[in-house]
């Protein structure tokens, strides 16, 4: 599975040749996001989804550290 850095970079790239002009709904496009993320940190991300999709890769990028930080700390 590819870290959300990498897969937040990729999506960003696809969007852009996708979507020059940005006419797709910004709602369509973060559900495209959300819909290649860890099942577990969609709702955290979903309740922090702003206006601008890099803000929300950034978002979702601290969310995927703390996750992984707490599930580190579960396992111990």
């Amino acid at each position: 599975m590819k870290s959300v850095k990498e897969y937040g970079n990729c999506f960003k790239k696809l969007h852009k040749k996708v979507d020059p002009n940005n006419r797709i709904l910004v709602v369509n496009t973060f559900y495209q996001f959300l819909s290649e993320l860890n099942p577990t940190i969609i709702p955290l991300i979903y309740t922090s989804i702003s206006a601008n999709l890099d803000e929300t890769v950034n978002t979702t990028k601290s969310i995927e550290v703390g996750y992984k930080i707490t599930q580190k700390n579960i396992q111990q």
